[in-house]
């Protein structure tokens, strides 16, 4: 197994990422049943227990992907999952993605710290050259928040994937490349730092 692909902890201050495990199941079924919540993603919200060990099992089977959840260290608790995939040690790249967090976590420094965590992880310890996200052209929300930190909205990809429901997205992609790096990390760790506790 190569370093791109061994689970790592990643620990912030009010984040930890850990890999991913059944043992997560039942957290991660409390945070996941809200059906808005997975409206951008290609699947819809956990239905049951069972459904979540499912998606669990699939995440971890997956080649090319390292999941991880989000752990609220504060409370010791399960908020929600964020996994690397695209994962191409031969192009020194890879993409973050299929992030989600329960509703008491959503607009709060959680997500801006998990994300400062794998990208600092992905250049400083990987040595990727480019790290990538895409997200639902739908979701206008994403799209403000990556080009917040800095992401480099490069374009759409047309009839992408074909998601819940049937329904043919097209996906919009952002990048930070190494050049840009300290100046992203720079705007992630200010916007971590100014998050009032609890936040």
């Amino acid at each position: 197994m190569s370093q791109w692909t061994r689970p790592v902890v990643l620990t912030g201050n009010a984040v930890r990422l850990e890999p991913l495990r059944e043992e997560h199941a039942q957290g991660l079924y409390n945070r996941g049943r809200v059906k808005a919540d997975w409206t951008y993603l290609p699947r819809g919200c956990f239905v049951d227990l069972a459904d979540t060990r499912h998606w669990i099992a699939e995440a971890l089977a997956t080649p090319g992907h390292l999941p991880f959840a989000i752990v609220d260290t504060a409370r010791d608790k399960v908020v929600g999952s964020t996994r690397y995939l695209a994962i191409r040690p031969e192009h020194r790249s890879l993409e973050i993605g299929w992030t989600w967090l329960g509703q008491e976590w959503q607009r709060t420094a959680v997500n801006t710290e998990a994300k400062l965590l794998l990208m600092s992880h992905a250049f400083e310890r990987l040595g990727c050259v480019r790290v990538e996200f895409k997200t639902d052209s739908r979701n206008e929300r994403s799209q403000r928040a990556l080009l917040r930190i800095g992401a480099t909205r490069e374009g759409v990809l047309r009839n992408h994937m074909i998601v819940q429901n049937n329904y043919l997205r097209d996906s919009v992609y952002f990048s930070v490349v190494a050049a840009e790096w300290p100046g992203v990390k720079a705007r992630l760790t200010a916007l971590v730092s100014r998050a009032a506790p609890g936040d």
